[in-house]
């Protein structure tokens, strides 16, 4: 269940990108268009690469972190969480595709304060380590 779920996230994530490329450069964005939430995506896009969570989220928006989860997952289908973490994999894939940096670096520059955890967490989204999905698309 946890695989298809994140699967399928992915591709909600990866169509919202699609979709994203084919709008004017002030407008991009992996976030749907939701007035309701709109304060919420723009916090964590500003805060992406910061060591950030729900609490941190639903603080910065005025609402109880119970509230928060429950309104953007009734809204999006996906958690507060879900929305960094894809915010931080979009940052991840350029960083390996533009730059030489180690892994480490990118981990920390995308707003992971452990490598592992960042590991991790591309694993789950791409199913292969970053260095390994760098080799891929760079070949």
């Amino acid at each position: 269940m946890k695989k298809h779920y994140t699967a399928q996230f992915q591709v909600v994530a990866e169509q919202a990108l699609a979709d994203a490329a084919k709008l004017p450069d002030n407008l991009v964005s992996i976030f749907p268009v939701n007035p309701q939430l709109s304060q919420v995506f723009q916090f964590i896009e500003a805060n992406y690469n910061q060591p950030i969570s729900l609490s941190d989220v639903a603080m910065a928006v005025g609402y109880c972190a119970a509230y928060l989860t429950d309104l953007v997952r009734r809204h999006t289908g996906h958690t507060v969480n879900d929305w960094i973490a894809v915010r931080r994999m979009v940052a991840a894939r350029t960083l390996l595709l533009e730059t030489d940096q180690c892994v480490s670096q990118i981990a920390q520059i995308v707003g992971y304060q452990h490598e592992g955890y960042f590991f991790r967490q591309f694993r789950q989204h791409h199913g292969i380590t970053p260095q390994a999905w760098r080799k891929i698309q760079r070949s």
